[in-house]
């Protein structure tokens, strides 16, 4: 872990971002360690080791896609289920659940101009009058509507807000005692400063992502809050073949649904989850033929490798003070290969 540590050490120093914690799990061992600082602004305050972050978009695979792919499993639910059969609201017939998780729907990515959007109907209101941009099925276009639109199915089906029944059905039964939505702000590592009429001052303890602070901080995209030991927890029971999915459906979460190449590099999709590619967050020292993972836009990166038995998730706030001095992003690659070389040696 020390190779690891001063490389990231190093990245504080950078100025490359503020800090962060990390954990490397296998089977066995859940090792987790941080560096850098909580906050610059407005006074610098040192990492103390219990912080809880946002993780954005993980959120997208730790609860959401868990969520949906546990309502397959208990017959509730169908990954060729149509939308609209759930959410009459939704205007296109043949948008299906796997669509979404796989991002090949045919919806935009995002809710334009969402700073000038006030409320959380609205927010819906515009999803709902939606056309689609693309034929569905035809390439990858990494969609947060979509995974509100799963948000919602969740709430719709399981009849409670998705905090509940990811409470219910991931953390309470992962001993991940750390993760919600939400959270008391005490131990939050805040994210970015605003000052506009969307928001003012330093987000802390409130989602920094603009859409699922409209929708209250609980949605399918992003709004979880979370430590790295939970999520190494979370890793580590995928590992074991221990997690809240039937064996058959956490073994489908590695399997890729659909590759897109047209923006000069290879996405390939699988439900829920991406599949590392050369030179991103994994390294490029390996096959991926077992392993999955997702980035988030607050600096937070995990993945998970079937194949050798490895885990990473790092945790940061690297939008903190503001999102334009975020510059962990191209950390990611070398910092994986560090991992492999580290965990493949002391094998």
């Amino acid at each position: 872990m020390e190779r690891i540590k001063s490389f990231l050490q190093k990245g504080v120093d950078e100025g490359r971002f503020p800090g962060s914690h990390y954990a490397l799990v296998t089977k066995d061992n859940l090792i987790t360690d941080f560096v850098g600082y909580k906050q610059l602004y407005p006074t610098k305050e040192v990492l103390s080791g219990d912080e809880i972050y946002d993780v954005a978009s993980l959120t997208k695979v730790i609860s959401t896609t868990t969520l949906i792919l546990k309502l397959v499993d208990d017959n509730l639910l169908s990954l060729d289920t149509k939308l609209h059969t759930i959410l009459d609201r939704y205007k296109h017939p043949q948008t299906t659940i796997k669509e979404l998780l796989i991002h090949a729907s045919g919806l935009p990515a995002d809710v334009p101009k969402i700073r000038t959007v006030k409320t959380k109907e609205s927010v819906m209101d515009i999803i709902f009058s939606m056309d689609l941009i693309y034929e569905p099925n035809t390439k990858v276009v990494y969609s947060d509507v979509g995974f509100i639109l799963l948000g919602k199915v969740i709430e719709k089906l399981y009849q409670m807000p998705i905090h509940e029944s990811a409470q219910k059905y991931i953390f309470n039964p992962l001993g991940m005692l750390d993760s919600g939505y939400r959270p008391e702000i005490e131990r939050v590592a805040p994210t970015e400063d605003h000052d506009d009429d969307f928001s003012k001052g330093l987000l802390k303890g409130k989602v920094h992502d603009e859409k699922s602070y409209l929708l209250d901080g609980l949605a399918g995209h992003a709004g979880l809050f979370s430590t790295v030991y939970d999520i190494g927890l979370f890793i580590q029971s995928i590992l074991n073949d221990r997690f809240v999915l039937s064996k058959e459906m956490t073994n489908k979460l590695f399997l890729p649904q659909i590759t897109d190449d047209s923006l000069g590099y290879k996405v390939t999709r699988t439900l829920g989850y991406l599949k590392p590619y050369e030179d991103s967050f994994a390294g490029s020292k390996h096959d991926f033929e077992h392993t999955i993972g997702h980035t988030g836009f607050t600096g937070c990166h995990m993945f998970i490798d079937k194949k050798n038995g490895i885990g990473f998730v790092l945790l940061s706030n690297s939008v903190h003070p503001k999102r334009n001095l975020n510059r962990i992003i191209g950390l990611r690659n070398e910092l994986g290969n560090i991992i492999y070389e580290v965990q493949l040696v002391s094998k």
